[in-house]
This record gives C-alpha cells, sequence and structure tokens, in this order.
C-alpha cells in the first residue's frame, strides 16, 4: 500500500497545471511513517514536493486524515515554489 493514492496523484497534477506550471517540474517523494506496535494502523507520513528547475521544496504530512493537496494548494497559490 502507498502512502499517495492515485487519485492524490491526478488531483495534484491537476493542480500543478491549473496554475500554471509544468507537470514535468514537480516530484513527489514520500516518506512513510513505520508504526511502533504491530496491528492495524493509518497509514502516516510526509510528502516533499520539489520544483526541479528551482529546487524549491516543501513537506507536508500525509495518510489517513491529511489534507495535504489543500496545503500545497496554498502555498503554491502563494509561489512559494516561486512563480510559474
Amino acid at each position: 500500500m502507498t502512502l499517495i493514492h492515485e487519485s492524490e496523484r491526478q488531483d495534484f497534477l491537476v493542480l500543478v497545471s491549473q496554475r500554471g506550471y509544468s507537470q514535468d517540474d514537480f516530484e513527489l517523494i514520500e516518506a512513510e511513517n513505520k508504526p511502533a506496535t504491530v496491528g492495524i494502523n493509518a497509514i502516516t507520513g510526509t510528502v516533499t514536493v520539489r520544483r526541479k528547475s528551482s529546487g524549491s521544496s516543501r513537506q507536508y504530512n500525509a495518510g489517513h486524515g491529511q489534507a495535504w493537496l489543500a496545503d500545497f494548494d496554498a502555498e503554491l497559490s502563494g509561489h512559494a515554489f516561486g512563480v510559474a
């Protein structure tokens, strides 16, 4: 199982395009937290979004119950990754 669901990846790419950026200029790097105990646990971790052309990156909490896409969209809109 992966930290970021395929539908989230697609939503990420749509946000990038809607804001005027090139999809090829961004990459996602997942880091899943390993649970301390054995059993049924929610998948959690972080996703780092990096803009290749500028080297800008931001890290977001991801996984069950997280809204990393909304946080990313707000920062993208605020030009945290530079202008398109």
